[in-house]
């Protein structure tokens, strides 16, 4: 079975990342999907806590192969997914 979602293979599988990084936050800040903005900000906007903190960076890293991400330099959702999914191809 083959997926497209973008014009390009790269674009589809940054696209599905980002999807599964939507859904990761949705589950840690118990958001729907819809609910989801690039602008939200981690603290002020989702009230991001010290353990939902923790639980973000231990599941984007079992997701995401080992990637390691500093929430204290990340303000923002886009922030985030930037750092996640094109850290991957830099």
């Amino acid at each position: 079975m083959c997926i497209k979602i973008a014009e390009d293979e790269l674009g589809t599988v940054k696209a599905l990342m980002t999807m599964s990084l939507n859904a990761i936050i949705a589950d840690v800040f118990d958001l729907d999907l819809d609910d989801i903005k690039a602008e939200l900000r981690l603290r002020e906007d989702l009230n991001m806590s010290v353990g939902q903190q923790q639980q973000l960076v231990d599941v984007i890293g079992e997701y995401f192969d080992d990637i390691s991400v500093n929430l204290d330099e990340i303000k923002t959702l886009g922030e985030l997914f930037e750092r996640v999914v094109f850290s991957e191809f830099k």
